[in-house]
């Protein structure tokens, strides 16, 4: 999905609308292998439409990806569906417009290159922790005097027991108390 800047800046009262199936598994796997092993073609449906003299592309990426799991690096499949929203300009200087979390980028050769786009996207798209139907219902690795817990575990336990000053001074806290 490639367009020519200067076409997108006729769709400034009507957006042009697409629905595509996009391959781009070659891309995604040569460039992010380590984290994704295959990716099925993906269906992109969206709009792009000028605003002033930048271009605001939306889009919904449905797909499916393999990624090893965190904890053995099995294949996992895992289907994915997520939202893009980027700002294409061609002067710096509009930058200024749009807020800092927006997605902004500069077009420079009046290329609107969308694939490499879609290709982070999906990257970006796993998650920080993936693993096998086998690995959800196997308790957490453990070992001599230590134990892997869920964050969820870790938060519990953490209300659960009194905060501890972890100072050099800490031994003095009850110095004085018979005083009171």
């Amino acid at each position: 999905m490639k367009w020519q800047f200067v076409e997108l800046q006729k769709y400034k009262t009507e957006a042009l609308q697409f629905n595509e199936v996009v391959d781009l598994k070659d891309e995604i796997t040569t460039t992010f292998g380590d984290v994704i092993l295959d990716v099925t073609p993906l269906t992109v449906t969206g709009f792009a439409q000028a605003d002033r003299e930048d271009i605001i592309v939306h889009a919904n990426v449905k797909g499916q990806l393999v990624t090893p799991s965190t904890r053995s690096l099995e294949p996992v499949e895992m289907p994915i569906d997520f939202d893009i929203d980027e700002v294409y300009l061609q002067d710096e200087a509009h930058a200024d417009r749009y807020e800092i979390e927006d997605s902004v980028i500069l077009v420079e050769d009046g290329v609107i290159d969308f694939n490499q786009a879609l290709a982070e996207y999906v990257a970006l798209s796993v998650p920080l922790q993936v693993l096998t139907e086998e690995e959800q219902n196997q308790p957490m690795p453990e070992g001599n005097g230590w134990a892997v817990i869920s964050e969820d575990d870790f938060d519990k336990k953490k209300e659960e027991e009194p905060v501890q000053a972890n100072t050099p001074l800490a031994g003095l806290a009850d110095l004085f108390k018979d005083e009171d």
